[in-house]
């Protein structure tokens, strides 16, 4: 199994070129301490005793590639009349294997026939094989400018996927494993640090909403009705009927689609979730363990004490019903996505609620006298500060070590105040947006809720009218 990467290289390409090249890494580590020798010439290796040294040059030399990458480079400026000596100069890219799965001449034997047919009649390459880590891996460095014509280097995905492919059917000639999907991609960054705080992210909301459909069906359609009940709408098939490579879901109240595969890795791809459908036959809990030991935490800190009216109210309804705080938790019941995606904001409705207690705010009156009170004392607080600012610019106060410290103390003391009064500020236009969104979320709750119930008695009433009979008068023990 090969892994690969590219990458452009803008500024200092001897750099580079030194890295990959370095005898400490392309030195055989398993061999004796011989002295080395690298090739001189184009898809030449030179072998000095018995350690060698992996570094293959195509179109060029190695001692002198950066001095031909640059040499081609202002060339082609001065055939095409167009500068090719800046920007993206050079590109970098790795190849690298399963430890154990190669020795470090397999290794470096493919590095170099992907080099061949990918640049190698079109740029100059260098091909080097790290020896010094428990798995082998190549490096790549060529030239942005081609030596043929005076082109770039597209760098457009799919020369990125031209490259795994051809990593890919190389390491099946040589009998290796492949990633047949390239699964493992990097998370955005936001979701990355939720998930390492433990919170709920957009990717992880949708996923317990497949695992819950998932595990209230045995066939692929109820699975299907399943999520459609919850409001997605899935894409599965193309104009002509045929089922799409990436087939998708597009959660309540969301702009576009997720891709299955996406989602969480290969455990999420459709045809995985639909084998766990096949094999499953067993309920699971309707709100995973996962998310009940987040909301948990949140319980823990946030216990609300007294009668409670107003905005304050209707914040707490709301956190009833997002299950942040549970009266009666054998009771609770399935939420819509649209309601869930809230819970991404926990700690912005935590610091919200507070803010309400601690203030005493309990009608949007109060709320926008409250921020009127603060943009007031905002105001004078910024002057004070502006009249330190301008005290600690005076020429006496500078002469003064002990009055300057004394002034910037307190300038620094009025920056905190008016920070602090900015997020009160801040505090107050968002709880007024929130609670608008709260009166409609809560109505489409009420909503759901009785066409839930409504759907029960139906669902009851069928099940009373059929009889208490199996429908088999011939069973065993039967008249």
């Amino acid at each position: 199994m090969a892994a690969t990467a590219l990458w452009p290289v803008r500024d200092r390409v001897r750099a580079v070129i030194a890295y990959v090249r370095d005898p400490g890494k392309t030195a055989d580590a398993d061999t004796g301490t011989l002295e080395n020798l690298h090739a001189a010439g184009p898809a030449e290796r030179y072998v000095s005793g018995e350690k060698r040294t992996y570094v293959t040059c195509l179109n060029c030399t190695e001692r002198d590639a950066a001095d031909q990458f640059e040499e081609t480079q202002r060339l082609w400026s001065v055939i095409l009349g167009e500068d090719r000596t800046t920007g993206r100069v050079s590109y970098h890219g790795f190849q690298s294997f399963r430890e154990g799965e190669v020795t470090a001449e397999t290794a470096h034997e493919i590095g170099v026939k992907l080099a061949e047919r990918l640049w190698g009649d079109r740029y100059e390459v260098v091909v080097a094989t790290h020896c010094d880590t428990d798995h082998y891996h190549n490096h790549f460095v060529f030239n942005a400018v081609s030596f043929v014509n005076g082109h770039k280097y597209g760098d457009k995905r799919s020369d990125k996927n031209a490259v795994r492919e051809e990593s890919n059917r190389i390491c099946r000639e040589y009998g290796l494993s492949v990633i047949e999907e390239p699964f493992g991609k990097r998370r955005p960054w936001q979701e990355y640090a939720a998930a390492q705080e433990g919170k709920p992210t957009l990717h992880s909301l949708i996923r317990a909403d497949i695992d819950r459909a998932a595990a209230a069906s045995v066939t692929a359609p109820e699975f299907f009705r399943s999520l459609e009940r919850m409001g997605y709408e899935l894409s599965l098939y193309d104009s002509d009927g045929r089922p799409l490579r990436c087939p998708a879901l597009r959660p309540p109240g969301a702009e576009g689609f997720f891709g299955f595969h996406k989602l969480g890795g290969r455990e999420y791809t459709l045809e995985e979730i639909l084998e766990r459908v096949a094999d499953n036959y067993r309920r699971r809990v309707p709100f995973p363990e996962s998310e009940r030991r987040i909301l948990r935490a949140y319980r823990e800190r946030y216990q609300p004490r007294g009668k409670a009216s107003g905005l304050y109210a209707l914040y707490l309804k709301y956190c009833f019903e997002l299950h942040i705080l549970v009266k009666h938790p054998a009771s609770v019941r399935q939420l819509p996505f649209s309601v869930r995606e809230d819970l991404i904001r926990l700690d912005r409705l935590d610091a919200q609620a507070r803010f309400l207690a601690e203030n005493g705010i309990g009608t949007v009156g109060d709320l926008n006298a409250f921020r009127e009170s603060r943009e007031r004392e905002y105001g004078r607080v910024k002057e004070t500060w502006a009249e330190l600012v301008r005290a600690e610019q005076r020429k006496e106060t500078a002469r003064d070590p002990e009055r300057l410290a004394g002034v910037k103390e307190k300038r620094a003391e009025a920056g905190r105040k008016m920070r602090k009064i900015r997020q009160e500020i801040r505090l107050c236009g968002e709880i007024e947006e929130r609670s608008r969104t709260m009166e409609d979320r809560l109505q489409l709750l009420s909503k759901e809720q009785i066409l839930t119930d409504e759907g029960r008695e139906d669902r009851d009433e069928h099940v009373f009218e059929r009889g208490g009979g199996t429908g088999r008068p011939h069973d065993a023990g039967r008249g």
